[in-house]
């Protein structure tokens, strides 16, 4: 009889701890959801894991974001400049030191960057996805006149048209990151054994600032990352061209100009007129030690605790 009893109270404390192990994961997925807005040229989203702003208007295409559970530093990422370049020992390397710059770069547009309007997946009244584009069309003069830069390598040929497009990409299931699509199409090549460089800088700041003026803290690479404190830049190896892949490799250093912080160059073998896709990432790198419940798992554990509670005195009485 009192091996039955045993029986039973393990029985009983195993099903209400199924309970519990059921409903943690319910709970937390309930309000689980990407927060979005656009507002003067600003898109807001936000995630449990991450708070970010893309800025396409009165700035180049601008990148800020922070970790929500500790906002104290913000990171900035913003894409400056594109611009063709020899590639001096062919290892498809951009070299500040060694590489020259193929006429004047193409400082990206600061305005008349054009918003497409979100587009959302939804799930059980919960925002899972949200995707929206900037895109602008600018005539880019890779010889400007009356400058007195000596550039070298200067084109003889007459200013042409550039599209770029930049797709984002927020997702539930990485909530702490965000991809980005670039979009390249109508770059006239001066030289068919050149590279295309894409130069982005890296900055950070005190939280609510909306420039990064200072390096960004232990900025370093490993493999196809780079880090900076909790913040990261992640590239791809490939990119595409039409059916076409292309070879990404990745540098960093001093900026090209008088940009602060760190700069990353993203170099692209020769795609000829096809249109360049790439896809990089931003993100924060996870500090969460542990489960840490919400308000409606704190719920489901109590009221299973007093079940078990309960079952416990029930037995007894018997």
């Amino acid at each position: 009889m009192i091996q039955m009893n045993l029986n039973r109270k393990a029985t009983l404390a195993f099903f209400a701890l199924m309970l519990v192990a059921i409903g943690v994961p319910l709970a937390a997925a309930q309000g689980n959801s990407v927060e979005y807005q656009y507002s003067a040229g600003i898109v807001s989203l936000t995630t449990d894991d991450i708070a970010i702003k893309v800025t396409g208007n009165n700035q180049a295409p601008h990148f800020h974001w922070w970790d929500p559970n500790t906002p104290t530093v913000d990171y900035h990422v913003m894409f400056v400049k594109m611009f063709e370049a020899n590639d001096t020992n062919t290892d498809g390397v951009f070299d500040s030191a060694t590489d020259q710059v193929i006429g004047a770069p193409f400082v990206l547009p600061t305005t008349d960057w054009n918003f497409s309007d979100f587009v959302t997946v939804e799930e059980e009244e919960s925002t899972t996805e949200v995707h929206f584009n900037f895109t602008t069309t600018t005539e880019y003069d890779p010889r400007p006149e009356g400058t007195g830069t000596d550039y070298g390598m200067l084109p003889s040929k007459p200013a042409f048209n550039v599209s770029i497009e930049v797709r984002v990409h927020m997702n539930l299931t990485n909530s702490g990151e965000m991809k980005f699509d670039l979009i390249v199409e109508g770059w006239d090549w001066t030289y068919e054994d050149s590279i295309l460089v894409l130069q982005f800088t890296v900055t950070e700041s005190a939280h609510g600032e909306l420039q990064g003026e200072s390096d960004p803290s232990a900025f370093h690479q490993t493999g196809t990352k780079f880090q900076f404190d909790a913040g990261y830049f992640e590239y791809e190896e490939t990119a595409y061209a039409a059916t076409n892949t292309l070879e990404v490799k990745a540098s960093y250093g001093e900026g090209t100009g008088m940009e602060a912080g760190e700069s990353i160059y993203l170099a692209f073998e020769n795609f000829g007129d096809e249109t360049l896709e790439y896809d990089p990432i931003l993100g924060i790198e996870s500090t969460t030690t542990g489960f840490v419940p919400d308000t409606m798992t704190l719920v489901l554990i109590g009221g299973a605790v007093v079940v078990l509670l309960l079952v416990v005195v029930v037995v007894k009485r018997r």
